[in-house]
Parts: structure tokens; sequence; C-alpha cells
């Protein structure tokens, strides 16, 4: 009888923990969310949710991304307003979601202490909380794949079940629908299913497997022809830089401490990764561990982010937030090494373990700061529209014009503007003198097409009607340097950030 109280105490006392590391991971995923500004990305998100689920569909065609992340923030905000706090609220819970299905995970085949260690370096893990504050679709594809993984272990340790067959099946097509690095996981959970390296068998007959996976497909079928026609175009990819290889121990370091292989960060990056790499023999040479279990951890980060590095000398599409789903497996990785570790050497187990998340803390406080480096950030610490649109709200008078210089600030302005002024989008000139848009693709689909008026590239030709016009742009560039009529006279400037608001009244100007 003593011994079954202390069994349950000891169950209590375990599921305790968990609760308390979710709760926690809440706290850090929420904290300061609405502290930067929102910048191109996320108001693209935000601005595209606001339409209707088909017109949704049919925008996202003339995107780069599939359409599911877009419509369930439709509904989210329709619940829960389009505040800042609240568009990226959806990553956030997704987030704390992939925490949550990585320890059920890691209880089917480890031990209680190396699932609870695995929830401490998840709390922390830096690239996590990152994209946990941004309202794009990277934190809900991490949510989709490792629900996708989830249900795979449990089918494979139940093959009769027709239940973890259809939920595995629904959320990897819900993957698919949110983001195509979903393809990547299909490599892990094929390197699974076959036992490739462990020397067993495949854990579920071929033709369910088949049949799986052809179901998955099926439910794909309506998007196929959009994912071909964005092949096809290719548009709106040209700012990916390209590959280098230094981009891959950079990757590993960027994602557990925050510290990029750039500025002089290079040896750290290759320390780093070297640590990861030396937590993956230790783990795989433990013999307690399930060898098949261990490898799906291994190859849930390695696989993925190896075969988008090699993908990259081909065709550049290495981005560390494509890839921010397969974070999680380091963190696992490493719990199950420290468990191994703390069999045998608990003390050493747990300075490692204070190690490990000594750095990842490090991380969160640069993404808290917003000095992470990543795409955006600068963006939305500097950048700050919000400060500006605020300024012409408190001063614009009936019958103002607002002009924004670019559709890189259109979005985000139009995201923060409660004018009640349609504003109107400047367009610059390339060096062949061709204008530099509209085009049908990406951000240019959001704005009303069909009213021209919005549109124009030539400040001297511009006819209005208003008197008082707020000339919204960033820190000038010299190829970008507008020319002013003599009849607009600058009055004043207000400036958040790198960006600014400038109002001129116009002399003689109808």
């Amino acid at each position: 009888m003593a011994a079954v109280q202390a069994s349950q105490r000891q169950l209590y006392a375990y599921r305790m923990v968990l609760i308390a590391l979710v709760g926690l991971a809440l706290i850090v995923r929420f904290h300061a969310i609405s502290g930067p500004a929102i910048w191109y990305d996320e108001a693209f998100s935000v601005l595209l949710s606001e339409r209707a689920p088909a017109l949704i569909w049919l925008t996202t065609a003339g995107d780069v991304h599939p359409p599911l992340y877009y419509l369930i923030l439709h509904y989210w905000t329709l619940l829960l307003g389009n505040g800042v706090a609240s568009v990226r609220g959806l990553s956030a819970v997704a987030d704390v979601g992939t925490l949550v299905l990585c320890l059920k995970l890691m209880s089917l085949h480890a031990t209680r202490r190396a699932t609870c260690i695995a929830g401490i370096l998840l709390v922390f893990l830096p690239i996590s909380v990152r994209y946990s504050q941004e309202a794009r679709m990277y934190a809900l594809l991490g949510f989709w794949l490792m629900a996708a993984t989830v249900a795979l272990v449990c089918w494979s340790r139940k093959p009769q079940s027709l239940r973890y067959a259809i939920i595995y099946v629904l959320l990897m097509a819900a993957a698919f629908y949110t983001h195509y690095f979903a393809a990547l996981c299909v490599l892990v959970h094929w390197w699974y299913w076959s036992g490739l390296g462990t020397g067993e068998p495949t854990v579920l007959p071929v033709r369910k497997w088949l049949m799986a996976n052809v179901a998955i497909v099926a439910l794909y079928v309506p998007w196929l022809p959009h994912l071909f026609d964005q092949i096809r175009r290719m548009d709106g990819l040209e700012w990916i830089a390209p590959t280098a290889w230094d981009m891959l121990p950079g990757l590993v370091s960027q994602f557990t401490v925050m510290t990029p292989a750039t500025d002089g960060g290079l040896w750290w990056a290759l320390v780093v990764t070297a640590v990861m790499i030396a937590c993956c023999v230790l783990a795989l040479r433990d013999v307690r561990n399930d060898r098949r279990f261990t490898l799906l951890l291994i190859s849930y980060f390695f696989v993925c982010v190896t075969a988008v590095f090699l993908i990259s000398w081909i065709v550049p599409v290495f981005v560390p937030r494509y890839l921010v789903f397969a974070a999680v497996g380091l963190a696992l990785i490493a719990a199950v090494m420290l468990d191994g570790l703390a069999e045998k050497r608990p003390v050493i187990a747990l300075l490692c373990l204070s190690l490990f998340v000594a750095g990842e803390v490090h991380g969160v406080l640069k993404v808290y700061a917003q000095q992470d480096g990543l795409n955006g950030t600068d963006v939305r610490k500097l950048a700050r529209l919000d400060t500006v649109a605020q300024g012409i709200k408190s001063q614009a008078q009936a019958g103002d014009e607002i002009i924004v210089d670019g559709l890189f600030w259109y979005l985000p302005f139009s995201y923060y503007n409660t004018t009640g002024i349609q504003p109107r989008l400047y367009i610059s000139r390339a060096a062949g003198g061709a204008p530099a848009g509209p085009f049908n693709y990406g951000g240019w689909r959001l704005i009303p097409q069909r009213l021209d008026w919005i549109f124009f590239n030539d400040v001297s030709t511009l006819k209005l009607a208003a008197k008082r016009v707020w000339w919204v742009t960033g820190k000038p560039r010299p190829e970008n340097v507008v020319v002013f009529p003599k009849g607009w006279k600058q009055t004043l400037t207000l400036t958040g950030g790198e960006v600014e608001a400038r109002l001129f009244i116009l002399h003689g100007e109808r």
C-alpha cells in the first residue's frame, strides 16, 4: 500500500511539474508580445485574414504560401479582435501547444525525468519564443507537424487503430496547407516508418502506410494547381540570400542561443553545433534508449535542416524561420542525452542542464530586447509606424490626404491607420525607369487595384484636391529620394524611429 501511495505521489508531482512548465511557457511567450511594431509580413497576414474565406484562398494563390494559417487567423480575429497581442497570440498558443505535444511524444518512449528536462529546454528555446511572437504561420506549422509525429508514433504502437491513421492524415494535410516545408517532415516520418539505421522492420504494414500518404495527397489536390503556378512564377523570393557554408552551424547556434555565425560569431556557432552533435552521439550510444525513437528526434532537426541546406545550393531557400518547426528536435535530443547522463553522473548532468538553460535564457533576453538579428526584427524595433499613425490621427483634418512611400510601409501603415482616410501609394521607379509595381502577387493583391487612383509614380503630375498631405516614408535611400514640387511646403515632421510622416501644405495646387 505504501509503495502504491508513493507511486501516486510521484505521478502527481510529475503532472504538476508538467503543468507548471506549460504555464511558464505561456508567460515567456506572452511577455512583451505587443512591444515590437507590426511589420510588413505580419501586416500582410492580418490584412489578408480580414477578407472572406473564399477571397483568402484566391489571394493566397498569388502569394508564395498556402492559405490555412490566414483562414484560421480570420476566425481567430473574429473572436478575439485584431489587436497586436491578439493576432500574435495565435502563434503563441500554437507554440505552447507544440510544447505540450513534445511532452506527450517524450512520455511515449522516454523517462519522466527526460520529459521534464525536455519541457525545461522547450520553455526557453529562443527561436520558438521569437516566432511565437510573430503573426505568421511558422509556429502553427510546428504544431501540426509535431501533432502528426505524435499521431504516427501512437499509430505505430497500435497499427490496427483507424483513429490514429485518420488523425495522422488530417494533421499532415493541415501542415501542407500551412507551409510547403511540411514536405521535410515527410522525410522524417518515412525514415521512422522504415526503421532505417535501427535494423528493425517497418512500424506499419506497407499497404496502410502507402494508403495514408495517398490520402494526404488526395486532400491536397484542390491546392495543387496553385502550387504549380507559384513554382512556375517564383515571385517574391529574390530577397533570399545565396547559400554559404557557415549558414548551417549559424542556424544551430541561432536556434539555441540566438548567436548567429556572422559578426565574429562563427566560432561560437561551431562550438554550439559540435555540442549538439555530441548530444546525438551520446544519446545513440545509450543502450537504454529506444534507437528508433532516438533517430526520430535526431532526424526531426538534422534531416530537415540538412535537406534544405543542400537544396539551397541549387535554389536559395535556406530561411531560418521556415525551419522553426524543426528546432524542438534539438531540445528533445538534448533531454534524452541529459537523462542518460543523469543516470550515471547526476551532478554533471545538472551542471550541463544549467549551462543549456543559461544559453537559452541569453537568447530569450535578446529576443525581448529585439537584438536577435532575424529577418524583420530591426524593422519591428525601429520602424514605429504605430507611433506615426497615432500622430497623424491626432493632427489630421478633414480633407487631408495620406501618401505612403512604398509597399513595404503601406501594409503595416494600413494596419495602424484609423483616420478613415484611404492612403495612396507612391511607387518608385526601377533603375531602367519602369515603375516598380503594382504587380499581381504578394502584398500588391491586398490593395484594391481597381481603384487606380491609389497608385502613382510621379509626384509632379499628381493632382490633389486636398491642401494638406501627409507623406509617410522610411529612411530614404539615395536612389529613392523623392523630389517634391515647389508648391509643396513641409511644415511638420512626425518621427517614429526609422519612419516618419511629413506634413506638406500645398500652395497653388488643385
